[in-house]
């Protein structure tokens, strides 16, 4: 059994979401998923297993930051977990991306400390399987649903000090800041899972006025998630 998820190998089966917010987790397993049960509760990242589209699902909370993140996909993969993607919300650096929008992050800039420590600090491009990402696109246009897809950049600081740098990520063409996308993208290929990160614009970056209210919010992550959710379930392709 895992240090940090106590619970048993396979209890989320092979598909697993991840989210910031143990609230959030809640409501995705309660509201989307079908015989949801709490399987753990340690360290207050509550985990729930249940099932979407006929298939097994896990939806765990990761808490903020990248150093949780990466010990919860850690203990997942150890519990046999496949297939990872992230339902968090991020910050618009865009007039492309506006609050309530629904984001792929089929890339990241790796501009936080547990990415940098799992390559060494090597020059690194964390990148989203593509077969999740276009399994997503299909279902998002299916269902009426507008998905940009583009480059997040991913931060340590949620009140980042750095004067001039949100600017210098936009103009390298991130579309959005978040802080967990980049360690998921770093960690996945290194232990030959799946992983993507799909994104609700919660604000614009340092316009704390433009930011979602909260029963904005669960409705666009009620209309969103099904589409990350398939995407996670679906069937990867094989030559």
């Amino acid at each position: 059994m895992p240090e940090h998820l106590r619970t048993s190998t396979g209890a989320y089966g092979e598909h697993a979401l991840l989210v910031g917010d143990p609230a959030r987790a809640e409501l995705i397993a309660t509201e989307l998923l079908d015989g949801a049960e709490l399987v753990t509760d340690a360290r207050g990242l509550n985990g729930y297993a249940g099932q979407f589209n006929g298939r097994s699902v896990g939806v765990q909370t990761t808490g903020t930051g990248g150093p949780s993140a990466a010990i919860v996909i850690e203990e997942l993969i150890q519990l046999g977990v496949r297939r990872i993607v992230r339902l968090g919300t991020c910050g618009s650096l865009s007039p492309l991306l506006a609050p309530g929008d629904f984001f792929c992050a089929a890339a990241a800039i790796p501009a936080d400390g547990t990415s940098q420590t799992y390559v060494g600090g090597e020059p690194h491009a964390p990148l989203a399987d593509f077969e999740i990402v276009h399994a997503a696109v299909h279902d998002a246009k299916k269902a009426g649903v507008r998905m940009r897809v583009g480059l997040v950049a991913t931060t340590d600081a949620f009140y980042d000090p750095g004067a001039g740098r949100a600017a210098n990520w936009a103009a390298r063409g991130a579309l959005a800041v978040d802080m967990e996308t980049a360690p998921l993208l770093t960690i996945a290929p290194l232990r030959g899972v799946s992983a993507a990160s799909f994104l609700i614009c919660s604000n614009r970056i340092n316009e704390p006025a433009t930011r979602l209210s909260p029963d904005a919010q669960r409705t666009t992550v009620l209309t969103c998630t099904p589409i990350a959710l398939g995407a996670l379930v679906s069937e990867p392709k094989h030559p």
